[in-house]
C-alpha cells in the first residue's frame, strides 16, 4: 500500500516534522483497518479554512486542514486523523446519507485513537511529552450540560433529527464528543475494530437508524465483529 502525498501550504511551516507525523498517522490507521489505502492524497493546509474537508471524489483526494502553523503537531495530528478517516471509509459525499454523522463521531475516535498511540512515540516522548495524550483527554469534554444514553436516538429523536439534518454544525459537534467518549472504551479493547470502517459507507437513507447498524455489523470483518455488536448494543440496550 503506498499513498502518494503533495503538500500545499500559506501558513508557517516545518514540512519535514509535519511530512513525519503525517506518515506516522497514515501508518497507524492503514495497519489497523489493513484498507487498501492507494489513492494520492493533495493535502492543503491554511488557516483561513473554516474547517478541515476531506473530498473523495477528486483526483487527487483533497484533504483541508484548518491550522495556522504546521508545528502545533497535535492539532496536526488531530485533523489529519480525522480527516484520512473519511478517506479510508470513502463514504459517498454528495448527497450526504442521513446517518453519515455516525462516522463523523468514529473519525473523532480515530483522531483519539491516533494521539494516544502517538503519545508513546520515542520522538513525542522527546519533543512533545505526554503533549499527545493531553490533547485526546481534552477532547473529552462533551460541552454539553445534559448528558443522553445512546438508546434515546430512536427514530422519534429531536437530537437524531437534529444529528441527520447538519453534520457540521457546533451543535452537532458536542453531541459527537458525548457519543465518542461513550464508545471509545469499546474501540481501544482491541485495534480490530478499524478493520470495520468501510462498513460505514453503506448506509442508506431509506433504512431506520438502528437498520444502518446492522448493516455496519454485517460488512464488518469477522475480527472487528464483537466489538461493532458492544457499539450497537448501546444504541439499543432498552
Amino acid at each position: 500500500m503506498h499513498v502518494s502525498l503533495k503538500i500545499e501550504s500559506d501558513v508557517k511551516s516545518d514540512n519535514s516534522y509535519f511530512t513525519r507525523w503525517i506518515n506516522k498517522t497514515i501508518s497507524l490507521l492503514n495497519n489497523a483497518s489493513l484498507v487498501q489505502a492507494n489513492r494520492d492524497i493533495l493535502i492543503l493546509i491554511s488557516g483561513n479554512f473554516g474547517v478541515p474537508e476531506t473530498f473523495n471524489v477528486t483526483s487527487p483526494v483533497i484533504i483541508k486542514l484548518s491550522i495556522k502553523n504546521t508545528i502545533y503537531w497535535a492539532q496536526v495530528v488531530f485533523q489529519f486523523a480525522h480527516e484520512y478517516c473519511h478517506y479510508l471509509i470513502n463514504s459517498p459525499s454528495n448527497p450526504q446519507v442521513n446517518d453519515e454523522w455516525l462516522e463523523e463521531v468514529i473519525c473523532e475516535c480515530a483522531s483519539r485513537y491516533v494521539l494516544l498511540n502517538l503519545n508513546n512515540d520515542v520522538e513525542a516522548q522527546e519533543y512533545f511529552k505526554e503533549s499527545f495524550k493531553k490533547y485526546a483527554i481534552n477532547r473529552e469534554d462533551p460541552l454539553i450540560e445534559e448528558k443522553f444514553a445512546l438508546n434515546s436516538l430512536n427514530e422519534n429523536s429531536v437530537i437524531l433529527a437534529e444529528l441527520r439534518n447538519n453534520h457540521s454544525s457546533r451543535n452537532s459537534r458536542k453531541y459527537f464528543n458525548h457519543i465518542a467518549n461513550l464508545i471509545m472504551p469499546i474501540i481501544l479493547t482491541d485495534d480490530s475494530f478499524w478493520q470495520s470502517i468501510p462498513g460505514l459507507a453503506y448506509f442508506k437513507n431509506d433504512n431506520t437508524f438502528m437498520e444502518n447498524l446492522n448493516e455496519w455489523y454485517k460488512e464488518s470483518p469477522e475480527p472487528a465483529k464483537p466489538q461493532v455488536a458492544k457499539i450497537i448494543k448501546l444504541f439499543n440496550d432498552n
